[in-house]
């Protein structure tokens, strides 16, 4: 133990000297904390390295190990840390009753046998994963090392996101008035084809903050649920049931675009009310009168204003009939059939329209989309790229927890499985009885204190004074 404090030490005196003659001048004070940065990172792999290896001699010297586990070999492993890759040497054990052979110091430091990133390291590349791509990821997290891609796919994938991840609540709210959106992204797959990942939010208002609508007590809930969508409103429909007083709860405005799998939540939440999403309905108006032409512009928009007007009224024969008189006018047939679809979506939503309109006054808009956009799209479609199906239901999970203040850290910590070490106890503890004993280090100084220049002396007392202050 004593030998690492000594290369500390010389350590800390090289790089300051080195700094002091040479570096300020070279490579200036930029290129110097490079520099440090590299050493540090060095400098942190050796130590851990020896601490490692110095619990596995503990262990070995240990009387209680002695009696219980025979020694049979010893061989190099090496996992990876923030500091780069650590390459330690650890002891083969038998357990003489049972006859089991087991690595004590991987045991006792809690290292599984086909682990090779550290849980930090770990917790740093889902946390870039989820935000950059997985080549970034693989390029920054760990010091002097590059994870490929590959692993840091197997990362994600290999993360069980179904469990719960939030805190239960004390209390349940009394509000009146709930609101939810539902919508979904299209992600293309590495060997064709798409898959859809669901987002369902789930909150109490809205408040309009420039260009944005930022969401108040919000909870966000999806995946792809594929044959499943049953299991993904029962989610949404517990949560509600778990923290609202539904006897307050007057009413839960679902907006969506149509789709049924949305439609499907009504039969899920209580006091559900169904409303068409404004963003699709005027995008299916749009489409039916079509692209305004310089020449027909006048008369486009006159029929515009007449769809909106029957609308507002909820006079839905009217809307038919100014559609089949724009069908009439349309020559080409492509564009016809087109066009006669958007009708029939606003005709198969009127209890959606007629929500809409009914309920203006308390209802502040849909904006599914802007959310797919930022949680899904930014990170899963708006590129070209390829995703295996595992990896978008995680991917999207991971986005929607982040969104939800989740930390990688928590979801990580749910992952682990408890090891037992209930038989290694006794050793684990006579280990860290017997180091704790060890290291009982008297204040160390520095050798260039004691016998450098008489400058040198002053220079590194003025340093140490400088950083007690």
């Amino acid at each position: 133990m004593e030998n690492i404090l000594h290369y500390f030490n010389e350590k800390i005196i090289s790089l300051t000297e080195n700094y002091l003659k040479s570096l300020i001048f070279e490579k200036g004070i930029s290129g110097f904390t490079d520099d440090l940065i590299a050493e540090f990172a060095r400098f942190g792999s050796d130590l851990t390295q020896y601490l490692v290896e110095y619990i596995e001699e503990e262990i070995f010297n240990l009387q209680e190990r002695k009696e219980q586990f025979e020694s049979l070999e010893k061989d190099s492993r090496s996992i990876v840390s923030i500091f780069g890759e650590i390459h330690y040497k650890r002891r083969y054990y038998k357990e003489k009753e049972a006859n089991k052979k087991v690595y004590l110091l991987d045991k006792i430091l809690g290292i599984k046998p086909k682990q090779r990133l550290l849980k930090n390291v770990q917790e740093r590349l889902l946390t870039e994963a989820v935000s950059s791509s997985y080549e970034h990821a693989g390029e920054v997290v760990a010091y002097g090392v590059k994870i490929s891609r590959q692993e840091v796919k197997n990362e994600i994938e290999s993360l069980d996101l179904e469990k719960d991840f939030y805190e239960d609540k004390v209390e349940k709210k009394k509000i009146e008035t709930l609101y939810i959106i539902a919508d979904e992204d299209h992600v293309h797959l590495q060997k064709g084809g798409i898959e859809e990942p669901r987002i369902v939010i789930v909150y109490e208002s809205a408040l309009n903050n420039g260009k944005r609508v930022e969401l108040k007590n919000k909870r966000h809930f999806g995946g792809l649920y594929k044959n499943r969508i049953h299991d993904l409103w029962d989610e949404v429909s517990l949560y509600i049931e778990e923290n609202y007083d539904l006897e307050c709860l007057k009413r839960v405005f679902l907006q969506g675009d149509g789709a049924s799998w949305i439609k499907t939540g009504l039969e899920w939440v209580q006091k559900s009310i169904y409303v068409l999403d404004e963003f699709h309905m005027t995008k299916a108006i749009n489409g039916i009168v079509g692209k305004i032409k310089k020449e027909t512009k006048k008369e486009q928009n006159k029929y515009k204003k007449q769809i909106y007007k029957a609308l507002e009224k909820l006079d839905f024969k009217e809307f038919k009939e100014i559609c089949y008189e724009i069908l009439s006018e349309e020559m080409e047939y492509s564009l016809r059939i087109r066009k006669e679809t958007l009708m029939n979506y606003i005709l198969n939503n009127t209890d959606g329209i007629t929500n809409l309109y009914k309920n203006k006054e308390i209802l502040h808009g849909c904006s599914a989309e802007g959310h797919v956009s930022h949680i899904y799209s930014d990170r899963m479609s708006s590129r070209p790229m390829g995703w295996k199906t595992e990896n978008v239901n995680n991917m999207s999970k991971l986005r929607l927890l982040k969104e939800d203040k989740i930390e990688v850290k928590e979801i990580l910590n749910k992952q682990e499985k408890i090891i037992k070490i209930e038989e290694y106890k006794e050793i684990k503890e006579k280990t860290k009885k017997k180091i704790n004993k060890n290291i009982n280090f008297k204040p160390v100084s520095l050798p260039i204190i004691s016998f450098g220049t008489r400058g040198q002396r002053k220079l590194f007392r003025d340093i140490l004074n400088g950083m007690a202050v």
